[in-house]
């Protein structure tokens, strides 16, 4: 209730913001722009501009005090925005807020005095152990002095960038390395932390970052920036104990459901006038999903150097195509009957192949892709071990074509939210694609749980008598659909708590999008997929579907997906990449010709499925 509560709250401000109600209405923004600087030095200190992507001279900074003027945005305060959100003052018709991190004395030398001359607000947010012991790339850093003289001031609010966290740790015993906030240390003894150790080591810089401010500062401290943007569901709630009541994230203009955090635009690159005009009215470029899907089972190999230039075949050929997203196995699945009986993740809940998605994952973002860790919830084999447990059709020769654990039990939600949380706790992912295997056909769940759920429903037994009632037979595949659909987002939600901004994907079979009324054989709807999931991905299989016209079967399929609402920007169209009936690659020229005819009919999101790494 109290979580509905805040939701309400945050919208109802978000949409009185100025200027907010059509863009609310248009899409998940954050009404007042933020922006994140970092060093602000001299036009003539041009090595620092070279080998600094987000450092920009004073000169560009007044060009964009300028520019903000011009296009009629007033800065405002963290106080300000306080105030409003708490109902005790109002903003100016255009707000934005200014934000300049890490803490180098150029904020008092060359940020302050631009600040002072516009009489602009900024937050100005420190790395507190930099206070003590400088690293090797900071000359200087800001004093306590000069961060109480401008604080004074009313113009520059400080916040904590944390004690210590403002740094990379090793993650896995691959040696990758990965932002702190978010990630289990893996340790000298060859072991992950616990998270209870994780825990106690994120309370312990809290505890030194606001003991550091009290011995130094003369104002209370109420706002925390999380270093490189990276928190979790832990960290923000323990930063709110320690009296950090606002905290700013990165993310662009993601609205956040809590209304006492802000998305902010990070400057790198020093963008263009026009570019930052996009960024103020949300008009900036997004880039389309185009996405390969990639067995581990794959690029696997025990001998690391070849599993090294398997890793870089891999994230090659899918740049060469200009993808810019990986869907990446997270089980095993070596014969590839669908049943699971391993996972490459650490985990105690079942066998685990090899421990290499985070390894993988890591070395695929430092390529530039996105990561979304392909993950069934159903198929596992520990979770069928139960007879139970097991989706059950009505007769034998009625199942569907692998098995599956049934969703009714409340045993096997369990058992997968264990995976989901130590697949999102270990590995940086970007978002999850929940896997086909989250379906049930017309016959089934004839599980001791799905007949408890059955009869509680609709007060009768469940037998293959009673579903001759057609009209009974739809409502119950809508509680089918429904059941599986609240398992999916109940795994978010685990997700989410380690993830915060991880993004859901879900597949789809082809004919529920072309022919709605089939849900009753798969237990699948498209206009929900498209209301719960950032993406749906359409399995466009025109070989396995034995599509005789490729191009009117795709036309066909596009065109469905289309008339929903959502459907132009949710939907990804997944080809196959691989004939599985002849035992054939399919051919580039044939694989581009059926992206044109997806594109030509605004298909706007493409993947593959599978991408043949080592051959052309």
């Amino acid at each position: 209730m109290l979580k509905l509560l805040k939701i309400i709250l945050f919208l109802t401000i978000m949409l009185c913001l100025p200027g907010a109600e059509g863009r609310a209405k248009e899409a998940n923004y954050q009404s007042i722009p933020v922006f994140c600087y970092h060093d602000v030095v001299k036009p003539e200190q041009k090595d620092v501009l070279q080998r600094d992507v987000y450092a920009i001279s004073t000169k560009r900074l007044e060009e964009h005090f300028e520019l903000y003027k011009k296009l009629g945005y007033t800065p405002i305060s963290m106080k300000q925005y306080a105030d409003y959100i708490e109902g005790k003052g109002s903003l100016p018709e255009k707000p934005m807020m200014l934000t300049f991190d890490d803490g180098r004395e150029s904020m008092y030398s060359n940020i302050y005095p631009l600040l002072q001359k516009y009489q602009y607000p900024a937050v100005f947010a420190i790395i507190l152990s930099y206070m003590e012991s400088l690293p090797a790339d900071i000359e200087r850093m800001v004093t306590w002095d000069q961060l109480n003289e401008m604080a004074a001031s009313g113009l520059v609010e400080v916040a904590s960038h944390s004690y210590n966290l403002h740094n990379y740790v090793v993650a896995n015993h691959f040696g990758n390395r990965h932002q702190n906030v978010t990630t289990i240390w893996w340790s000298e003894a060859n072991v992950y932390e616990s998270e209870k150790n994780y825990q106690k080591r994120i309370i312990s810089d809290l505890k030194k970052g606001s003991k550091l401010f009290e011995e130094n500062f003369n104002y209370p401290v109420t706002c925390m920036v999380w270093p490189f943007g990276r928190y979790n569901e832990f960290a923000k709630k323990a930063a709110a104990d320690y009296g950090y009541k606002y905290q700013l994230l990165l993310n662009d203009d993601v609205k956040q459901e809590d209304v006492n955090s802000l998305s902010r635009f990070i400057i790198y690159g020093n963008p263009t006038d026009k570019e930052l005009q996009s960024f103020l009215e949300h008009k900036y470029k997004r880039s389309k999903l185009s996405a390969g899907q990639i067995d581990i089972d794959t690029i696997y190999d025990p001998l690391v150097e070849q599993f090294e230039r398997n890793i870089d075949a891999a994230a090659d050929k899918m740049l060469s195509h200009n993808m810019n997203t990986v869907f990446l196995q997270a089980f095993a699945d070596g014969d590839g009957d669908g049943n699971v009986e391993a996972v490459y993740f650490h985990t105690d809940a079942m066998p685990v192949k090899a421990d290499v998605f985070s390894h993988v994952t890591i070395r695929l973002q430092e390529k530039g892709l996105r990561v979304y860790a392909w993950m069934p919830l159903l198929s596992y084999s520990h979770m069928t071990e139960n007879p139970e447990d097991v989706i059950t059709a009505s007769s034998e020769d009625k199942s569907g074509w692998y098995k599956r654990a049934t969703p009714f039990s409340p045993k096997v939600r369990a058992k997968a939210g264990q995976l989901v949380k130590d697949l999102a706790m270990y590995a940086p992912i970007d978002g999850i694609l929940f896997q086909d295997d989250l379906y049930m056909n017309d016959f089934e769940d004839f599980s001791v749980y799905g007949k408890k759920a059955f009869k509680k429903e609709f007060g009768v037994e469940l037998t293959a008598e009673t579903l001759a009632d057609e009209e009974l037979q739809q409502k119950w595949s809508r509680i089918k659909t429904k059941q599986l659909n609240d398992l999916t987002m109940e795994m978010a939600a685990i997700a989410k708590a380690y993830r915060p901004e991880l993004k859901t994907a879900r597949n789809i079979y082809s004919i529920v999008v072309t022919k709605p009324y089939s849900e009753v054989w798969f237990a699948q709807n498209y206009k929900d997929f498209l209301e719960l999931y950032d993406y749906v991905v359409i399995m466009a299989y025109p070989d396995m579907e034995k599509a005789k016209d490729d191009e009117l079967w795709l036309n066909e399929v596009v065109a469905a997906s289309l008339k929903q609402p959502l459907g132009s920007s949710k939907a990804v169209f997944k080809l196959q990449g691989y004939d599985w009936d002849k035992g054939v690659w399919i051919k580039n020229q044939t694989q581009e010709r059926r992206k044109k005819i997806i594109r030509r009919a605004k298909g706007e999101n493409l993947a593959q499925y599978p991408i043949n790494i080592f051959d052309d």
